[in-house]
């Protein structure tokens, strides 16, 4: 049953969630073989093996070139091509359902907001290597709730936004299988949680455009890699220095958007749509401190770097 008290409910630390995650995210056993232009970005599902001998590149005939689970990257593919390989076999692209959620979205229920969250999750989707569906908002109405999530059991994930504990998506998801994870200790994105239902993992997204990125960069994108069996890589980063002081709560794991130029990092103090879309990076303060004062040099991470 869901807790609706959030004083009394647990907040899961991130690691927590992403190992429940981990538990949930079985990789696509699905295939393609695919022409070797359009490989870039996808995982390799059988060893690629030359055809040809490349004598620049010390490569004879039946050498692996690349092994399976390996992401092909734009420089591979002239090696491949060279070594006379013209197709692949790849992984098929996990795939996510993205239901944003709201009356304030749903025209049938008179909304008068634009739906935001699902149709931006779903260009990250698309570059973290799922294939996305969006869906159309569906309104707080839990026969509704329910119709959009059981439509959505045939895809490998569910992320639903615009919900939080006590909700009635949440007793929705509750009733079909099992909330996991209600809230998170992290800030901005604290109600973000995680449920399973009919084995598909589903998570639970906040409706705040900053509570939403945090929650989809930490939680959505692992486990779109984990079900391509993709690796996960770093975001590019780098070191620079605080142009403001930083305030955190030390009992979460705190995300704070900047803005980068030759002064330094400065942070962007409101948390909406115009805000996170104007951050150059984030930075992560760990839960136990309060903060960074101006001068201290902070690593900001580049959440919008492909892929």
């Amino acid at each position: 049953m869901v807790d609706s008290s959030p004083s009394d409910a647990e907040s899961h630390s991130l690691e927590a969630v992403c190992r429940e995650i981990a538990a949930l995210a079985s990789p696509v056993d699905r295939t393609d073989r695919i022409p070797l232009s359009v490989a870039v970005g996808r995982v390799l599902a059988a060893d690629a093996t030359a055809a040809t001998s490349v004598d620049t590149a010390d490569v004879v005939v039946g050498d692996t070139i690349f092994q399976a689970g390996r992401r092909i990257r734009p420089a591979d593919v002239g090696l491949l091509k060279a070594a006379g390989v013209n197709e692949l076999r790849v992984r098929q692209r996990p795939q996510v359902g993205l239901v944003p959620t709201g009356d304030e979205l749903d025209d049938a229920a008179g909304g008068d907001r634009t739906e935001t969250a699902g149709f931006t999750l779903a260009q990250y989707v698309d570059r973290w290597g799922g294939k996305v569906t969006y869906r159309n908002p569906v309104a707080d109405d839990p026969p509704a709730l329910r119709m959009a999530v059981q439509r959505d059991l045939t895809r490998d994930a569910i992320a639903v936004t615009g919900t939080e504990p006590g909700d009635s998506l949440r007793e929705v998801v509750a009733d079909l299988g099992d909330v996991l994870v209600d809230r998170t200790a992290v800030d901005p994105g604290g109600n973000t949680g995680l449920a399973v239902v009919e084995g598909r993992p589903v998570l639970l997204l906040p409706e705040a455009p900053a509570g939403v990125r945090v929650g989809a960069t930490q939680l959505l994108r692992p486990l779109v890699k984990a079900l391509a069996d993709a690796p996960l890589t770093p975001f590019p980063e780098r070191r620079v220095e605080l142009t403001r002081g930083i305030e955190t709560d030390a009992s979460r794991r705190s995300f704070v958007p900047v803005t980068v130029d030759d002064d330094g990092a400065t942070p962007i103090p409101d948390r909406d749509l115009d805000a996170v879309t104007r951050a150059d990076g984030w930075v992560t303060v760990p839960s136990g401190s309060t903060g960074s004062a101006a001068g201290t040099t902070v690593t900001v991470e580049n959440w919008d770097a492909f892929p």
